[in-house]
């Protein structure tokens, strides 16, 4: 069931200057790591998304443990940072988890489709869903962030290597939907690898 609410009372906030940002980097990180997930040598794959997260691991300890670094941590990133994350677990770690995740799980081409379309369908879907968003689902996701995630992912998935126009809309709607679920964990975590699973549904295998 839809909701509409009201562009006073509603709405979320419209992304500014931190969201926007925010919002880049993690796009810029997803289309790095599909491109490692892609072109780095499948033996060391792995090594190198795991130690990525191990390190932003450590990070998160160091600014929780340490005072000093702490405040370095809050100074530099803190504007991007949303409520519930300066006190918890940011989302680049979990960003970090979920490439791994899909690297560990899926063969590389796949590997890369989920986190390239995934991160690129996410960011969409938050931007346009706060500032657009007025039809919203039981969810809290909203009719507006949902299409802006179809209409990123699509184009997203059609230019990966071996992927067909019909394989592209299947993942890049069955990632929409995925994105929209209430589920109540932070989706950085399992959008990549869903999408690289629907993907590997989708299409013939690559090489």
């Amino acid at each position: 069931m839809i909701r509409r609410s009201n562009s006073r009372g509603g709405a979320r906030p419209r992304p500014g200057g931190p969201e926007l940002s925010r919002k880049a980097i993690h796009v810029l990180a997803s289309i790095a790591a599909g491109a490692v997930a892609l072109e780095a040598p499948p033996v060391a794959t792995p090594w190198l998304f795991l130690g990525t997260f191990l390190v932003a691991v450590a990070i998160e300890e160091a600014r929780r443990r340490s005072a000093t670094f702490g405040r370095l941590f809050e100074r530099a990133f803190g504007g991007m940072l949303r409520e519930r994350e300066h006190r918890g677990t940011t989302g680049a770690t979990t960003l970090a988890a979920g490439f791994a995740i899909a690297v560990l799980l899926l063969p590389p081409a796949y590997a890369a489709i989920g986190i390239v379309v995934g991160g690129i369908g996410d960011a969409a879907a938050a931007l346009a869903g706060r500032a657009l968003g007025r039809n919203r689902f039981a969810s809290g996701k909203s009719l507006e962030g949902g299409l802006a995630c179809f209409f990123a992912s699509l184009p997203a998935a059609w230019v990966m290597p071996g992927m067909d126009l019909a394989p592209a809309v299947v993942t890049a709607a069955t990632t929409t939907v995925l994105e929209l679920l209430p589920v109540p964990f932070d989706d950085n975590l399992w959008l990549a690898p869903a999408a690289g699973i629907v993907a590997w549904a989708a299409m013939a295998p690559l090489p």
